[in-house]
């Protein structure tokens, strides 16, 4: 791997630190930079994943809120569905510090289904 410099590390690390608008914005400043643009795409994969999942569950919990115990099975779900979106993001900023190439499965199929290299 080529040595990145601080400009592109720092890109990076915007991208994925602001789920979708972090990677649009590091895709629009550091077009041609390959480690920025992985970051980039991740970015808006986990955003668009982040946003897929909340909806899905939001349309599901309003649809059995009058059977209270599958309620709370799917509001529970929502919590743990939070939960591991925030332990994804923790990895993925200390796996950008190290600047490694991360390729998180689910979310890195959605980043090469919108276009990712």
């Amino acid at each position: 791997m080529s040595q990145l410099s601080n400009e592109e590390s720092t890109w990076a690390l915007v991208a994925w630190l602001i789920p979708l608008v972090g990677g649009i914005i590091g895709m629009v400043v550091k077009p041609n930079s390959n480690y920025v643009k992985h970051w980039s795409y991740l970015s808006i994969a986990f955003g668009l994943v982040i946003i897929g999942v909340d909806v899905v569950l939001g349309v599901i919990s309003l649809l059995t809120i009058l059977i209270p115990p599958i309620h709370i099975v799917i509001m529970a779900l929502s919590y743990l569905a939070g939960l591991a979106f925030l332990i994804v993001w923790i990895v993925g900023i200390l796996r950008e510090r190290n600047s490694i190439y991360w390729k998180p499965t689910i979310i890195y199929d959605v980043a090469k289904m919108i276009g990712a290299p």
